[in-house]
Order: structure tokens, then sequence, then C-alpha cells
């Protein structure tokens, strides 16, 4: 099992470790750039255009056109720098230097070239995504997962579990307990937002794993973050009523009136039409918008929805009379007034919405707005 001891260790280890930042992307789509320092001390990796490795990241391999690899550090007594380019021959051509003077690569030498590298690797994400098809290809699953153990920093550790989770053979259970150790390890919330996106399409298509996405979902704490997750796993296709009321409650739980109330409008066609516990889902979270602009906002969305059913309706008129401000309520139910005038059951539950008006002048801006559609 995925969560073991040893991993739970090594996650543990994590939440005490200064997390590097993720690499900065230079100019040109094979270029590369790593740096850490700290404390006056440096380290600073640069690939430029392509450079292959070899099997275990121990050493430059090949150089295919014009690229190179460029290191500095100065974390010792000594400040190194080692540039590795090709040659015309096709050769690769190593300039190493200590302290600005040029020496031998030797054993010594090769020997730090591998220390740093795989620094690099687990720090920066040197060469991520084709280090992690290398490590699966060698030792499957659990040989990525014993490494991800020594993965420091989210945005490599999230690039890590994004590869194990498109592993084609890998179990369900080994699936939830995946990426419930992600969503625990990682603590960024946008590397979990951007985890949990690429993820949707293989969790939320599967009823068993549904939950373990939602559960992972409710660690992501910025509302912003968690929108954009809800949003993209409300475009999934064939979405399951229990993945739809999951997304709802999730949006629920969100504290931003703003981030609730877009999502609910983006959402209003899918449940308003839904059967009883998609609409009650949807009303449950809009109950908990505290702003009446943003409660207004999403109602209006509602019934711009194409063929409202007589209990969407209901449950609309319902909400509105739930509104604190009588401006925002006498103004939806006047823009709402032409939707529920052929159905008289629903037009007696916003009549008894306009009747919760305080404000004398309000309530007679709708009854106007009725008697006028009634007169037509």
């Amino acid at each position: 099992m995925i969560g073991n001891r040893k991993l739970a260790a090594a996650l543990a280890l994590f939440a005490l470790a200064v997390l590097a930042p993720p690499p900065a992307r230079a100019q040109g789509d094979n270029s590369w750039n790593w740096i850490r320092a700290d404390n006056g001390k440096k380290i600073e990796v640069k690939v430029h255009n392509k450079v292959e490795f070899n099997e275990d990241y121990s050493d430059v391999s090949a150089i295919p056109s014009d690229g190179s690899l460029a290191i500095s550090d100065s974390r010792g007594s000594d400040a190194i720098r080692l540039v590795v380019t090709r040659v015309a021959s096709g050769a690769l051509e190593r300039d190493y230097t200590v302290n600005g003077a040029r020496r031998e690569f030797d054993t010594r030498a090769a020997a730090w070239l591998k220390d740093v590298l795989l620094l690099a690797a687990r720090q920066g994400g040197l060469d991520a995504r084709e280090r992690v098809r290398r490590i699966l290809a060698r030792g499957g699953s659990r040989a990525l997962i014993e490494e991800i153990a020594h993965v420091e920093g989210d945005y490599v550790r999230r690039i890590y579990f994004d590869e194990l989770l498109k592993v084609p053979n890998l179990g369900d259970g080994e699936r939830r307990d995946a990426l419930r150790d992600a969503s625990q390890s990682i603590r960024s919330d946008y590397e979990r937002a951007e985890l949990l996106q690429h993820a949707a399409p293989v969790y939320l298509a599967k009823n068993d794993l549904t939950a373990v996405f939602f559960e992972a979902l409710s660690r992501v704490g910025s509302d912003y973050e968690r929108h954009r997750v809800l949003k993209i796993a409300l475009k999934q296709a064939d979405l399951s009523t229990d993945a739809l009321v999951a997304d709802a409650r999730s949006a629920a739980a969100m504290t931003s009136d703003y981030e609730k109330a877009t999502f609910l409008v983006e959402a209003a066609s899918r449940y308003a039409n839904g059967d009883a516990r998609l609409r009650a889902a949807f009303f449950d979270a809009l109950r908990t918008v505290g702003s009446d602009y943003e409660h207004h906002r999403v109602l209006s969305a509602v019934v711009k929805s194409p063929s409202l059913s007589r209990e969407a309706l209901i449950a609309v008129a319902q909400s509105a009379a739930a509104l604190g401000s009588d401006y925002e309520k006498a103004t939806f139910l006047v823009e709402a007034a032409s939707r529920y005038q052929t159905d008289e059951q629903a037009r007696g539950a916003f009549v008894a919405a306009m009747r919760t008006i305080g404000s004398e002048y309000e309530r007679n801006r709708v009854e106007v707005r009725l008697a006028r559609m009634t007169t037509n």
C-alpha cells in the first residue's frame, strides 16, 4: 500500500524542509534554469535547448544540436563551474573550473556532478517527466513511489504524482492512496489544484474514485483555486449524480461569495433542470451565499435556463424569499415575472416571495409588473 510507514515518514520530513522554488523556464521549450540559494551559498543549473542524461542521471550522455549544460556551485569552500557542450565532431566537451582555474574532469569531479544532477532532479525537477518515465519503465509504480519520498518542492512533487496517476495498470486502491498522499504532501493550493485538474478525467469517470477526489479537493484552501477545479470537474462527460452533488457541496464550503456564486452561475443549467437530489444540492449551496447581490446573480442565471420545471421555479421563489435586501428581491421578481406566469403553483410561490418584501415601494414595483403582465 502506498501510504506505508516509509512514505509517511518521508512526507513528515517534507513539512520540516525548506521547499525549493519551482524551476524558472528560460526562453525556448527545452531550456530550463534552477537556482537554489541559502545563506550566501548558491547553486545554479542551466539547460539550454536539449541535453540527454544517462539512465541514473549521474552524467550527460548526449547533447544534440546546440544544447548545453552549465552548472555554478558556490556552496562549499570552492567555486565550481562546469559547462558541457558538443563540439563539431559530436563529442562532449567539459569546461571544468575550480575557483576560476581550469581543472581536469576527474573522478572527483564526476562524483560532484552526480550529486548535483540528483539534487537538481529531486529538488528542481530536472528533466522530470522523462525521469519519471524511466523510473516507471525500470521498476514500475513501486519504484516511482519510493523515489517520490525523496522529492522536495511542491512543483516537482506534483509532476511526479501527475505522471504516477497516468500509469494505465494502476489499480483503484493505488490510485486512491496516490491522490490522498499527493494532496497531503503537496502544500501549495496552486499545485494541488493543478494536480486535481489533471486527475479529474480519471477520478470522476469512476464512482469508486469520486470520494477521494473531493477529499483531496477539500484540502485546497484557496477559493479561487478550488473554483478552478470545480469548473473543470463540471465539464467532465457523463458526470454521475454523486459527483455533481459532491461538486455542489464542495462549492458550498468556499468562503468567498463571489467565487461560490460564479461557480453556481456556471452550473445553474446543469442542476436546475436535474433531478430532485441535484436541485437540493444546488439550492443548499446557494443558501450559503451571504451576499444578496451574489445570490441574486445566481437566481438570474437559473431563470434563464430553458425549460425550467415547476419544481425548479418553486425552489427559485423560495430562495428569493430568503434575500434580505428588498431591492435585490424586488428586482429579481420583476425580471423573472415572465417565467412563472404560465404555472399557477409556481406563480403562487413567487407571489408569496413578493409578500416578504418589507418596503412598500419595492413591493409595489413587483405588483405593477404582475398587473401589466396579467392585462397583457
